[in-house]
């Protein structure tokens, strides 16, 4: 069956992307050394959670004897609510760092804090939080030695700066769903090369709108694009560059709506216009018929424009 002609450029941009994002054999590789299964997310709550176990542990073990009474009050309401915290089981995610466990003081998607940064907002220092996270969201907590505000909270609340590094769990990454992740990727790289091809074609051969069929395929391919590239920056687990990647398809996706939408204007405009003279060509033929019957009585008639 031969491709009509105007569907050639759609066919040639689906066939070209699909070849260009095939993985070759090392990526794929790459892909199954850090991919997760479809229950790696519980799988590292599960991970995290054991942490936290053996950490109240130790910190429950401890000899408190030395603190004052205020420090062993402090001290047994931050384990209270470590203990909640852990329970709860939401933690921030590794985004950017597939082959390490990396810290994160503060989650920039969800915006939920480490354990750390959980106790610190807990008891009124959210300042140190967001100061922390500023300077560098992925430290390690021996790294701050020498934050003397830091230093002052551990104290007052009866812990040690080791304990503080003991507390800090480093996060797994966790790949997205693999049939999730590559549907999105299929259809979102599709759907964005389509919008490119749809959008050059509307802006160019197309700006009249004299190709109906080009303007409403421009139209829905650029609606994919925009609505799959909001689903990628919307994505929680989403890898480095999909944020990228979704704003690069979101924005040429909102360009082909508006190139689209210009030819489809253009076009019932012309339309419209075609329309009204040809009510007025048939008026006037109207008003010409009996004038003519007249002149044929033989009664002289002049018509002019």
């Amino acid at each position: 069956m031969q491709i009509p002609r105007l569907l050639a450029p759609f066919a040639l941009s689906f066939a070209t992307l699909v070849i260009i994002t095939r993985p070759t054999s090392h990526a794929s590789g790459l892909h199954e050394a850090i991919a997760a299964s479809p229950d790696a997310a519980a799988i590292e709550v599960s991970r995290v959670r054991a942490h936290f176990d053996s950490v109240l542990s130790e910190l429950g073990a401890r000899d408190v004897n030395a603190l004052t009474k205020a420090q062993r009050a402090s001290r047994a309401k931050l384990l209270t609510a470590l203990r909640a915290y852990r329970d709860r089981g939401v933690f921030p995610h590794n985004y950017d760092f597939p082959l390490r466990e990396t810290p994160y003081f503060v989650d920039r998607k969800t915006g939920t804090r480490c354990a750390v940064a959980h106790l610190l907002a807990l008891t009124g220092r959210d300042d140190i939080v967001r100061r922390v996270a500023r300077a560098n969201n992925n430290v390690w907590v021996p790294q701050l030695a020498g934050d003397t505000a830091l230093l002052r909270w551990l104290d007052g609340h009866g812990l040690t700066l080791g304990e503080a590094a003991r507390i800090q769990k480093p996060y797994g990454f966790v790949q997205p769903s693999p049939v999730v992740g590559t549907a999105l990727m299929l259809t979102g790289t599709v759907a964005l090369g389509t919008s490119l091809v749809a959008s050059a074609w509307n802006a160019m051969a197309n700006s009249d709108g004299h190709r109906p069929l080009g303007s409403a395929l421009g139209l829905a391919s650029s609606l994919v694009s925009a609505g799959m590239g909001l689903a990628m920056i919307a994505q929680p687990d989403g890898p480095r560059g999909a944020n990228l990647a979704g704003g690069v398809a979101a924005t040429a996706g909102v360009l082909g709506i508006a190139l689209a939408s210009r030819a489809i204007l253009h076009r019932s405009a012309v339309q419209k216009a075609e329309r009204k003279a040809q009510a007025q060509h048939r008026a006037l033929e109207a008003s010409i018929a009996p004038l003519l019957a007249v002149r044929g009585a033989g009664v002289e008639v002049a018509i002019r424009f």
